[in-house]
């Protein structure tokens, strides 16, 4: 019997992962990256990584790129880009990002109005001269939880 039984669950785990390949086959490409419009005061520090993003069909919008910041600080609430409308999350959400801080911790906010702003380690400001967006992700939907 219990050979049987290890027979149909070799079985049924080769059917799963052929249903699982056939889904992932079946589903629309994954939608262009379109450029993150920044605030006046940042920048794109190197033009082959822009600041972009694209919502993918799970509710979730994805971020890759670089955005450079004004004077060599990051501070604490500080706008650096506005998602479109249509892209807007129904709930607030906070993503880690990546900087060349040292010893700091700086996170984005991103509110229902599309408002993308920097939050800094215990407020105030640190020396970063920019923040990476690459492999961030936030739901757009209004669930529990903030960014991944």
């Amino acid at each position: 019997m219990p050979d049987t039984i290890a027979t149909l669950g070799r079985r049924l785990a080769k059917l799963e992962k052929r249903v699982a390949t056939l889904e992932r086959a079946r589903r629309a490409p994954y939608p262009e990256w379109r450029d993150l419009p920044l605030t006046g005061d940042t920048t794109v520090p190197d033009e082959d990584q822009p600041p972009q993003f694209r919502a993918n069909p799970w509710d979730t919008t994805e971020f890759c790129g670089r955005i450079g910041l004004a004077g060599g600080r990051a501070a604490d609430e500080q706008l650096v880009a506005l998602l479109p409308e249509g892209y807007w999350p129904q709930a607030p959400r906070t993503v880690d990002v990546a900087s060349d801080a040292a010893r700091s911790t700086i996170r984005l906010d991103i509110d229902q109005e599309g408002l993308m702003r920097l939050r800094v380690q215990n407020g105030g400001s640190v020396k970063a001269s920019w923040i990476s967006l690459d492999g961030c992700m936030c739901r757009t939907d209004g669930g529990d939880g903030d960014g991944y």
